[in-house]
């Protein structure tokens, strides 16, 4: 959330955040607004105690839940912002949406993956949020979704309209590096890279097995390190194949950098997450890219065009697509290309300019807003009008913060 409202106002956007307090049951010091060093971006924490669901809960946290109220409509007189932006719908959402209400402002939902979540912290395990969820999704000006399988469950499940899908903005690692830092030595014969822990989620099994029924002749170099290391190089040792399979060990961040710059193909065969900043990293350098089709690589490459995907957990598909690249070098180039000319969209920058498009259209859409125009972010962001005339731009934005 930080680089999302410092990216909002480089780009000329105030910017205030509502952050819940995690002990927000306590009306003592609630609202209060954190010192901040000059120049900083103001920050308000905000109790968010969860309403009862039954009467007698009700009455215990009537208190509370009253002084939570009072504490979130003076930070609204307070901070005038102009949009209520929620990033992310938990018991600070409840509050939000009162607001939205009652001041009949434009609410923007951004939902983080939280009616995925089946942790504690999911719609689905706080019954107490379903309703007022579905109901911010209603009144909302505007719903974004800062990936496709989240924008996809929002319409499936909750009945959204339209959705935006906006992701997060990835810094790509450091990647300076010298000729020494190139973790193998080079011979003439083909690379493919692939570096991480070495683990059972993280797929080199499957990366071992594809090389062993590859017909292309290459050298696979797997960095890293791990409790399933012992085991994968002793079974890499036994098997055939026309690769030749190498360990490099532990390796820096400048030898992963490297190693992605000098090899012809980058893996990525998770079985569960892949790091979306790797995959960006590769694609900054120049290199083509296979990954496992997780979620995360999925919502940012696009098959065929920048980057091949192979169904999770199929070695033989991980086989197939890293030979096409080793085979078809027009491909590969092709797909390079496209990749680093895709690194731009995934920019703090290009994150921020993504929203402010979408306050501006509140702003036209809900005609002119009552009052100076601020906007706050947070963990559940809320942005909402003041009570008097508006300057002809947007005014301060608020991101309220769970």
């Amino acid at each position: 959330m930080r680089r999302l409202t410092e990216s909002v106002r480089e780009a000329g956007q105030p910017v205030v955040i509502w952050l819940v307090d995690a002990v927000g049951s306590r009306p003592e010091g609630a609202g209060r607004e954190n010192r901040q060093r000059p120049g900083a971006i103001p920050v308000r924490r905000l109790p968010a105690p969860v309403p009862g669901q039954t009467m007698r809960s009700r009455i215990m946290r009537g208190r509370a839940v009253g002084a939570a109220e009072q504490a979130w409509r003076h930070a609204l007189r307070a901070d005038h912002p102009a949009v209520l932006n929620l990033q992310g719908f938990s018991p600070g959402g409840v509050y939000a949406l009162s607001l939205a209400r009652q001041e009949t402002c434009p609410l923007v939902v951004t939902s983080r993956g939280e009616t995925l979540d089946r942790g504690p912290r999911g719609i689905d395990r706080q019954p107490a949020l379903v309703k007022p969820f579905a109901e911010a999704l209603g009144r909302a000006a505007a719903v974004t979704a800062v990936s496709r399988p989240v924008s996809e469950d929002l319409r499936l499940r909750f009945g959204a309209g339209r959705v935006r899908l906006i992701p997060d903005g990835v810094d790509a690692g450091d990647l300076s590096f010298g000729w020494s830092d190139i973790p193998w030595q080079i011979d003439g014969r083909r690379v493919v890279f692939a570096a991480g822990p070495i683990d059972s989620s993280s797929g080199f099994d499957l990366l071992v097995e594809a090389a062993s029924r590859s017909t292309v002749p290459h050298r696979l170099v797997i960095g890293g390190d791990g409790a399933a290391l012992p085991g994968l190089r002793a079974w890499s040792e036994r098997i055939g194949g026309a690769a030749s399979i190498e360990w490099a060990g532990p390796l820096s961040a400048r030898q992963i950098a490297a190693g992605m710059d000098h090899a012809d193909v980058v893996v990525f065969p998770d079985r569960a997450g892949t790091d979306v900043s790797d995959i960006l990293s590769a694609w900054k350098l120049g290199t083509p890219v296979v990954a496992s089709a997780t979620a995360e690589a999925v919502s940012v490459i696009h098959h065929g065009m920048d980057g091949l995907l192979a169904p999770m957990g199929q070695s033989a598909s991980l086989a197939e697509c890293v030979g096409r690249l080793l085979i078809d070098h027009r491909l590969a180039e092709s797909l390079a290309e496209e990749g680093r000319r895709r690194v731009v969209e995934f920019s703090w920058e290009t994150t921020a300019r993504r929203y402010l498009e979408v306050f501006a259209v509140c702003e036209r859409g809900w005609g002119k807003f009552h009052g100076s125009g601020c906007g706050c972010l947070s963990g559940e962001a809320s942005l909402s009008p003041r009570a008097r005339s508006w300057p002809e731009r947007l005014g301060k934005v608020n991101f309220s913060l769970a």
